[in-house]
């Protein structure tokens, strides 16, 4: 199986690269409008590149599609400029469309748990709970959710779209001084998510909340176990983590970019 995936310099993108071990059965294809010169596997795509992208999906049988773009302004602000709205909605919308011509086998959309963010806490958040976004970043990924539908049932693509938090890497010395966010996610359990996502028995279009475990969570994670077989296996507080508030503010280091 060849996989493409997209935002391969980004944050997630670059954890997966290195942790997710390639097998006689898997092989990952690396894309991001800057790739990473030291890495041969990367190609050079811009999404919004309708032509670009329909060659990128040459022999490629599925699709986890991690770029976005989400620094144009605050994430919970409502500025809804046009870098934003190009990459993560035209940019989905030209990858739908090079995946179906191409006949992609499996689509990985990743969403946000941000479009159900509007729910106040500490109200319980159902897996089938309707969108409630925050800010226009969460406004372009339930925009992509509904076209990764219409796909779905106009084309029959099998298509799973994964609504994540930050993701969290536990090993960096920040997160031994600094709260967490309940409804972040550690990378170990993120990338059990993706690669469950990418085999589970799915048809149609699925739209599944993923976050981590603790005390305060949330979130329903019924639907994850149910069609994805996925369980949080890091609880931060057993491992003596401190759990802050869902607006528990952000650091600025270079390594959380």
């Amino acid at each position: 199986m060849r996989v493409l995936i997209t935002g391969a310099a980004g944050y997630v993108g670059r954890y997966f690269a290195a942790h997710w071990q390639p097998t006689n059965d898997l092989e990952l294809v690396l894309a991001d409008i800057h790739p990473l010169a030291d890495d041969p596997r990367f190609i050079t795509l811009d999404l919004t590149d309708a032509a670009q992208t329909r060659a990128a999906m040459e022999n490629i049988d599925a699709v986890i599609h991690l770029a976005k773009q989400a620094d144009e302004g605050p994430l919970e602000g409502d500025e809804l400029n046009g870098k934003r709205f190009d990459v993560n909605v035209k940019g989905t919308f030209n990858l739908l469309e090079a995946a179906h011509a191409a006949g992609v086998k499996r689509f990985i959309f990743t969403s946000t748990v941000m479009t159900v963010l509007g729910y106040p806490a500490p109200q319980w958040v159902e897996s089938d709970a309707p969108p409630l976004p925050v800010g226009s970043y969460a406004l372009t990924k339930q925009l992509c959710e509904v076209m990764c539908q219409h796909y779905a049932r106009a084309y029959g693509m099998s298509i799973v779209c994964l609504r994540i938090p930050k993701p969290i890497d536990l090993e960096h010395p920040l997160w031994k001084t600094h709260p967490l966010r309940p409804q972040w996610v550690p990378f170990p359990d993120l990338l059990q998510a993706y690669q469950k996502a990418l085999t589970a028995e799915i048809s149609g279009c699925e739209v599944i909340t993923i976050v981590g475990e603790s005390s305060n969570r949330r979130w329903d994670l019924s639907k994850a176990e149910k069609l994805l077989g996925y369980r949080p296996t890091l609880i931060p507080e057993e491992l003596g983590y401190a759990m802050g508030t869902e607006d528990q503010p952000i650091p600025t280091e270079d390594h959380y970019a």
